[in-house]
């Protein structure tokens, strides 16, 4: 996939090539800097927006094909049970205003692949919309929701405002990470919740990894966030922080770090297979959202949700030991509002 060099700093705009590096340029030719101005660190270079479309598009209709595949035989849809448990996180983070809507209230999510955490969201009475370019909208749709294409790095707007805007696992794969936000700000109803997740670049596996480390994604994610950057970039988007929270999960630490080791044992052993086969390079299965399991059905994908299962048990004992504001956690969650008039 041709890169596209990252010119300018995605949170302050200054000069990429003044940026200090942190790794330099891998297998994949892409490496990471920091910036001198206001920390963020970024990747040296991203796919095309038309490239990321595409793979992205692929990814999608993989999703919604496991996903219709597995609901074949089941009431529910895979996955549900894990998408309620953030939007439980994200409720005790707001204090219960989340899990509590009023009524008629309004929730997007943006980024929405088939609908998952709308399904969540519905299930407490939000009205549920999703913006989605991807061929998941399809499946999303026929779950019941409303869903928009619109880009929110744009001009493009929604005639409506909403209650609950939830941005998970996209901001960090953004070129105007600020503009993103501001257009979520501006669609905020009044007293309405932002909730937005991104991996934490200081995860305390990643030094361990370095540029294999799985959750970086290079080629794919532009923006490494860490709790000061991801405060900067609500600041500039003139939101108000209500929360930002970091605590370490057992999947999210422990499960980036075997797909990791897989991917530098096996992934070059597929890849010259393939190869001599003629299909190009392999890797195995991406990561979803929340960064801690393979997407799809079958027996791997049971398997994988039966240890995920197991390993969040610890949770409430790693928060309790390490505190809510934990520097190394993997995922970084922030709550955030527009400022009342």
């Amino acid at each position: 996939m041709p890169l596209v060099a990252t010119q300018r700093c995605p949170l302050c705009e200054r000069d990429a090539a003044r940026a200090e590096p942190i790794y330099a340029v891998g297998r994949a030719g892409v490496g990471v800097v920091r910036c001198q101005r206001c920390g963020l660190a970024f990747a040296t270079a991203g796919a095309s927006a038309e490239d990321l479309g595409a793979d992205y598009s692929a990814r999608a209709q993989r999703d919604a094909d496991a996903d219709a595949d597995a609901r074949a035989g089941q009431g529910e849809r895979p996955g549900i049970r894990r998408k309620r448990a953030r939007v439980a996180l994200y409720d005790r983070l707001s204090r219960g205003r989340i899990g509590n809507p009023h009524a008629g209230s309004r929730a997007l999510d943006i980024g929405c692949n088939t609908g998952l955490l709308l399904d969540a969201l519905a299930e407490l009475g939000y009205a549920t919309e999703g913006i989605e370019r991807s061929p998941a909208a399809a499946q999303a749709r026929a779950a019941g929701h409303r869903i928009h294409q619109v880009d929110i790095e744009g001009a493009e707007t929604l005639d409506r405002r909403f209650d609950l805007i939830t941005l998970t696992h996209v901001l960090e794969h953004l070129r105007r990470p600020v503009a993103a936000l501001e257009w979520i700000r501006r669609h905020l109803a009044p007293g309405g919740i932002l909730v937005v997740e991104v991996p934490n670049f200081d995860d305390a596996a990643r030094p361990l990894w370095g540029l294999s480390y799985r959750p970086l994604e290079l080629g794919d994610h532009l923006s490494f966030f860490d709790r000061a950057t991801l405060q900067q970039a609500l600041d500039r988007a003139g939101l108000d922080t209500l929360e930002l929270w970091s605590a370490p999960q057992a999947g999210s630490v422990l499960f980036p770090s075997a797909l990791s080791a897989l991917d530098r044992g096996l992934t070059p052993a597929l890849g010259a297979l393939r190869r001599l086969r003629g299909r190009g390079d392999a890797r195995p299965p991406a990561t979803t959202g929340d960064g801690t399991r393979i997407r799809g059905g079958g027996r791997l994908g049971r398997l994988t949700e039966r240890v995920l299962d197991g390993l969040e048990r610890l949770d409430p004992a790693l928060e309790s030991a390490f505190g809510a504001d934990c520097p190394w956690g993997a995922n970084l969650v922030a709550l955030a509002s527009a400022p009342r008039a």
